[in-house]
């Protein structure tokens, strides 16, 4: 392949071609979306990257995309027939070694691989996020409790897989992360990782049978949604190409970033910093 970087720290590479090669994959998500009847809609950095700089955040290398959880099921039932025969749909279903709960898109014929996956056999192609979103209790004391369970169960399910973290610490946190993950992953070296994934998705669609006002990714608080703007979701340019949002997406970007519009300090302008891309 041409291209390739090996990352020993953080060492620049071609982002804008990379770039290109997430939009490909969105573009492809969203004919899908449309042929099997089911919204989706930009969230994250992805969202905040649109309004603010009509595509990419320029420093940003990775794309997310959100689904309710029952288009998200639809999406996983139907989708990797009418996928191009270049990605592939990663979910436990399709390789169980995947340390993700979550879905990802990859691309055949390329490479994108964390440093904390790098001892991993599974497709590494590059890829875009597709997260599943469940109800959130309304009570802010009991959605609080619903984020740190979460996390911790999270935490427990992609320690089974890996030893390293997928933020790069350094200093006291390094040692204290890694000690902790290292250990969670010997902890979990006996219990079967199907146990683990069926535990962590029972737990996500706990309050799947209240119409609470907000939907979100355990663990992740400062993604939620309004439930009203996903049910149908608005239209946005990315790059040129027309993509759904969350209806009130400049709310839902205040609410989760605050002052989306100031740029953070140069120092904080890092993307996943892959230790081995291929395009």
């Amino acid at each position: 392949m041409k291209n390739s970087c090996h990352d020993h720290g953080r060492q620049a590479y071609d982002i804008e071609r990379l770039h290109g090669h997430l939009l490909d994959i969105l573009s492809d998500v969203d004919r899908v979306c449309a042929e099997l009847g089911i919204d989706y809609f930009i969230m994250g950095g992805t969202a905040l990257g649109a309004v603010r700089h009509g595509g990419f955040i320029p420093w940003d290398d990775d794309l997310d995309i959100g689904m309710r959880r029952e288009d998200y099921e639809k999406f996983l039932a139907g989708a990797q027939k009418r996928l191009r025969a270049d990605l592939f749909l990663q979910t436990f279903r399709t390789e169980p070694g995947s340390p993700f709960y979550f879905a990802k898109v990859r691309k055949d014929n390329t490479k994108f691989v964390e440093k904390y996956c790098r001892k991993l056999d599974i497709h590494s192609g590059i890829y875009i996020d597709i997260f599943p979103y469940d109800a959130l209790p309304d009570d802010k004391g009991e959605r609080k409790r619903h984020y740190r369970r979460m996390k911790w169960m999270l935490n427990l399910y992609i320690a089974k897989c890996v030893t390293g973290t997928s933020v790069e610490y350094t200093g006291a946190k390094k040692l204290l992360y890694g000690c902790v993950r290292h250990t969670l992953h010997i902890l979990m070296l006996p219990v079967p990782k199907r146990f683990l994934y069926r535990q962590t998705d029972r737990m996500m669609r706990k309050y799947n049978g209240r119409q609470s006002q907000y939907l979100g990714y355990g663990g992740l608080p400062k993604i939620q949604v309004p439930r009203a703007d996903v049910m149908e979701p608005a239209e946005i340019l990315f790059e040129g190409l027309t993509v759904k949002c969350p209806r009130e997406i400049e709310k839902y970007l205040t609410n989760n970033f605050g002052d989306y519009r100031k740029l953070p300090p140069k120092e904080e302008r890092k993307g996943h910093a892959p230790w081995l891309i291929e395009y």
